[in-house]
């Protein structure tokens, strides 16, 4: 439950909206308004003595046997240390939390290879960059400043879940809806990669000169969809390339959506038609200059992250 917390905290501090977390980190409302408000308070996210069970294997020579380990080699999976400390991988967790490493260790070391790999790519080499978004037909607001009377709030709101994509040379894929109500796994989005993704790439590059990058979703980490993008992709970052839970350092989190939904949804919409009418109106409408510009910033807060030890960052 603290890895879920400190994951939710790291959604908060990157400023993905509360609907959208819970999506990520499939978890309730209550949750994240709780890591919300502990934050806003300067509380820590730690449980209060007492108030869940304790797990007796983790004790102080636990905690520095596995600092060693991690130490040792900071790649390792947290399956595998399970192994080597005959101990479950809850545990492990539990344990790497508690050290506050929880994903800042493989963070910082995959931001260190990311680095590398940037500082060797071809000048011509085009960084294409996707999300997934669900969007809501309701208005947009600021949960700080915003305050107003409701006799109740919507639980569920209707929504719809679109594919972004945004590349560092200021094109832009045309956003794909998915169907309302399906569930996006690995066939899916590999349906989605074969029939639109790819076409607009070989249209747009057609001298391969892109590297395709996606996020850790389960779907696209699957190995039918990892070997397919080897096999039919001139380029893209492999599951295992990019820093986790890092919306910190994800263009259309830290950049796109937030642009693109403060215009798109300044008011509420009647309908999931009308709010994919607005929304792709508003991606149309994005200047070339600021695709660009928030594409430019993905390699100064990816060494800022490094700086920083894996750990949040000053923008």
């Amino acid at each position: 439950m603290e890895a879920k917390r400190q994951r939710v905290a790291d959604l908060l501090h990157a400023q993905v909206k509360v609907i959208d977390i819970m999506e990520i980190v499939k978890c309730g409302k209550t949750l994240v308004y709780d890591v919300k408000k502990k934050l806003e308070t300067g509380k820590g996210l730690k449980r209060k003595m007492g108030s869940g069970g304790h797990n007796r294997k983790v004790d102080e020579d636990f905690l520095m046997g596995l600092m060693a380990e991690i130490e040792a080699d900071p790649t390792r999976s947290m399956r595998k240390m399970a192994k080597v400390f005959e101990v479950s991988e809850w545990t492990i967790r539990k344990a790497v939390s508690k050290l506050g490493l929880y994903s800042y260790v493989r963070r910082r070391q995959r931001g260190k290879k990311l680095l590398s790999w940037l500082k060797k790519k071809p000048s011509s080499t085009v960084l294409v960059f996707s999300d997934k978004k669900n969007w809501t037909v309701d208005q947009s607001r600021n949960a700080r400043n915003d305050r107003f009377l409701a006799y109740a709030v919507e639980e569920h709101p209707a929504s719809s879940m679109m594919l972004g994509v945004v590349a560092s040379d200021r094109k832009r894929m045309p956003p794909f809806w998915f169907p309302q109500g399906l569930r996006v796994g690995a066939k899916e989005y590999l349906a989605v990669i074969k029939n639109v993704v790819k076409p607009w790439l070989d249209a747009t590059y057609p001298k391969g000169n892109y590297c395709y990058q996606q996020d850790g979703a389960p779907g696209h980490k699957a190995k039918k969809t990892q070997k397919w993008c080897k096999d039919n992709l001139m380029n893209f970052w492999p599951a295992h390339f990019g820093p986790p839970s890092s919306p910190d350092v994800a263009p259309l989190d830290y950049g796109i959506w937030g642009f693109v939904e403060s215009k798109a949804c300044a008011t509420p919409h009647p309908s999931v038609d009308a709010l994919k009418a607005s929304v792709e109106k508003e991606w149309a409408d994005m200047s070339e200059h600021y695709v660009r510009k928030v594409c430019r910033a993905f390699r100064p807060r990816l060494e800022a992250m490094v700086s920083a030890e894996g750990s949040h960052f000053e923008n």
